[in-house]
């Protein structure tokens, strides 16, 4: 079976991501204590997933589909792009076949805007815990 660049196997399945960080949560003996609650292991230590989103997330709307996290240094770092466009323009398809491009990608843009809230509100409701 073919590898990853990590050296785990490739999986042929719309799951293979999932079950790769298992068998790497499980090989690096991650703790159930530590599943879930944003902690990833990563070669003897601990990382939070806020440590590499940042202190907020911003959707960039300008046509690239990225999300930035805003680092404490000031600084940005892409953490994520919207996909799924070809599944949006099918949400837009017209009696004659066509499709409402300016529909779809206002629809994509306010998607994109609504995941970044949603973000925002976990770190907001993390910080104050």
């Amino acid at each position: 079976m073919p590898t990853t660049d990590c050296g785990y196997e490739a999986l042929p399945t719309k799951y293979a991501d999932f079950q790769i960080i298992n068998k790497m949560n499980k090989e690096n003996k991650v703790s159930n204590e530590n599943r879930g609650n944003g902690v990833l292991a990563n070669v003897g230590h601990h990382v939070k997933i806020t440590d590499f989103i940042g202190e907020s997330v911003k959707y960039d709307d300008y046509g690239g589909g990225y999300f930035w996290g805003q680092q404490k240094d000031g600084g940005q770092q892409m953490i994520a792009e919207i996909r799924g466009y070809g599944a949006i323009q099918n949400l837009f398809i017209q009696p004659d076949k066509s499709c409402d491009f300016k529909s779809a990608d206002k629809f994509q843009d306010d998607l994109g805007r609504w995941i970044a809230d949603a973000i925002n509100e976990k770190l907001e409701r993390e910080r104050t815990q």
